[in-house]
């Protein structure tokens, strides 16, 4: 039997000796089954059987032993921006939001002490319901971050703690009004308070030097290989400026870019719609290669529905919050949005919404429905994400519609966001938070998004732990929506072949059959044969695309 480390050499010594490389000794995960064996010629998967069925199939190949090791499909994740962490758009300094107030306004000062002198000081994470006793305000940050610019960015990405020397940058006053889109907060008096919602943020944003190109190019390298490490071999990026399609295909060019890679070019930008979107949208074959192509359009149909009440709901928040509308932000007018989404569908670019609230799942729902109404049933499947809150009466709509459910699995491990969402829309609603049970039974198809950077680490174990479990990592006796709990199928199902079919690929990626594209991970532990609450420890040993090694957890690949 061999050991785990040898894997990926011996596939190496394979490839010379042999066109066929045939694996056996396995736990392998296919349609039809639990098989022990598959063989891979010219990055394309030839056999699947037992181990004498695949070797009588592929005479004379070179042989590898997983060592019962278990292979699945790779993974995707259908919703990640890795180019936005790239480009430091959640700042420098990383704080845990679990952290008590007074450790956390420490850790801010620490962070700040380790920057340039006078430069901004950028970041986050902060959470309001950790924070309570303590004002989060402009004062408050002010005396963190003496003498220099600073912005915080919280929990969701959808808000941000500003200090007042960042403010008087930006010329935010008391004369200053809201941008369309967003929220400036601010107190009795009227003075801004130092927290900006949704595009409000991007009054200070702004005047954030950016990073340069070869920074960026650098970062996003490592974040292409933190995904491979996790068994990622495709994936959504679901906001990118020209830019950014400029980085990815450098990056490809250069060999670097091994997934496979949707990019969803951002429909608005600080509150109206991208000046460069009509460019874009025509340059995307300029930006196109056989692995990364531009086919998508981002569109923010809300905020979040936390304590800043910009998720867009159907029935008032609970918690007050007076400087937001009862129930939200709706971030498009379906007037004037819907015809611009039917020419979109008659290009064939997929939309991916952002819609967090049940008001707007609906209306992205409602967009869909317009656009299959005036270009006919057969178009692109759009994608409405988040959906943390979606109404019942909603839930049958996405397979009627060929739309794909997207939820965020990450999100469901009880973390402070939770206790944030549950006291803005009370306990009733939660009983159905992300319900991504009705959305399977409802016979749509549903596909899994980690969010990060938003989230700590875009980690796919623990997406299809917790959407099985609905507990924190490891199990625990609080829960967060647990009747809307799925099988550990489903849960592979929708990092797997859903993901793919989203995308277009599922004739060519997504399972372990004989003619697929040969795009697979080995894993040191079966999640369908140990409990639930130890899925989150699964570890990849090597992940697969077009039968090549491009990460193995020895560090031997390609050796």
């Amino acid at each position: 039997m061999m050991a785990a480390a040898a894997v990926a050499g011996l596939v190496s010594a394979a490839q010379a000796a042999s066109p066929t490389t045939v694996y056996t000794n396995g736990q392998v995960y296919t349609p039809g089954g639990w098989q022990t064996a598959f063989a891979v010629r010219d990055g394309r998967i030839v056999a699947v059987g037992s181990d004498a069925e695949v070797r009588k199939a592929a005479p004379g190949a070179t042989q590898v032993d997983l060592a019962s090791r278990t292979v699945l499909p790779g993974l995707y994740d259908m919703h990640v921006h890795p180019v936005l962490q790239a480009k430091g758009g959640e700042g420098s300094c990383r704080i845990s939001p679990d952290l008590a107030p007074k450790p956390f306004l420490a850790a801010v000062t620490e962070c700040a002490n380790t920057q340039p002198e006078g430069g901004w000081v950028t970041g986050g994470q902060w959470q309001s319901s950790v924070l309570t006793g303590t004002p989060i305000t402009a004062a408050t940050l002010d005396a963190a971050t003496p003498g220099r610019p600073a912005l915080l960015f919280d929990v969701s990405g959808h808000s941000l703690w500003v200090n007042s020397r960042a403010m008087a940058i930006a010329g935010i006053t008391r004369d200053t009004p809201n941008p369309e889109g967003g929220i400036i907060e601010r107190d009795a008096a009227g003075n801004p308070t130092g927290i900006l919602r949704e595009t409000a943020r991007d009054l200070v944003l702004k005047h954030v030097p950016p990073q340069s190109q070869e920074l960026t190019q650098a970062a996003l390298r490592k974040n292409l290989d933190l995904l491979l490490s996790y068994g990622i071999t495709g994936y959504v990026e679901a906001m990118a400026f020209r830019d950014d399609l400029e980085v990815y295909d450098a990056l490809y060019d250069k060999g670097q870019l091994k997934q496979h890679v949707q990019a969803c070019i951002a429909y608005s930008h600080a509150g109206h719609v991208n000046p460069d979107l009509d460019a874009t949208i025509a340059a995307i074959p300029t930006y196109t290669r056989d692995r990364f192509k531009p086919t998508c359009v981002k569109v923010f149909a809300d905020g979040v529905p936390t304590d800043s009440h910009t998720g867009a709901m159907l029935a008032p928040y609970e918690a007050g919050q007076p400087n937001a509308p009862a129930k939200g932000l709706l971030l498009f007018d379906p007037a004037t949005f819907q015809p611009r989404m039917a020419e979109w569908d008659r290009k064939g670019l997929n939309v991916l919404f952002h819609a967090a609230g049940d008001a707007a799942v609906r209306a992205s729902l409602d967009a869909i429905a317009y656009v299959r109404k005036v270009n006919g049933p057969n178009g692109p499947m759009h994608q409405v994400g988040h959906e943390t809150f979606v109404d019942p009466a909603d839930m049958s709509r996405g397979k009627a519609l060929n739309a794909a459910l997207e939820f965020s699995p990450y999100l469901w491990d009880p973390q402070p966001i939770n206790d944030d969402i549950t006291m803005a829309v009370g306990a009733k609603r939660i009983e159905r938070v992300w319900p991504i049970k009705e959305g399977f039974a409802s016979g749509a198809l549903v596909v899994a998004g980690s969010d990060w950077a938003v989230i700590p680490e875009p980690d796919p174990w623990l997406g299809i732990e917790t959407a099985v479990t609905r507990q924190n990592v490891g199990g625990s006796a609080r829960s967060f929506g647990p009747n809307e709990a799925i099988t550990v199928e489903q849960a592979i199902r929708m990092f797997t072949i859903n993901a793919v079919t989203r995308m277009g690929l599922d004739k060519e990626l997504g399972s372990i059959e004989a003619g697929k594209r040969a795009d697979f991970i080995v894993i040191d532990k079966n999640p369908f044969k140990i409990p639930p609450t130890q899925i989150h420890g699964i570890k990849v040993q090597q992940t697969y695309i077009d039968g090549a090694v491009v990460f193995d957890r020895s560090g031997t690949a390609g050796k």
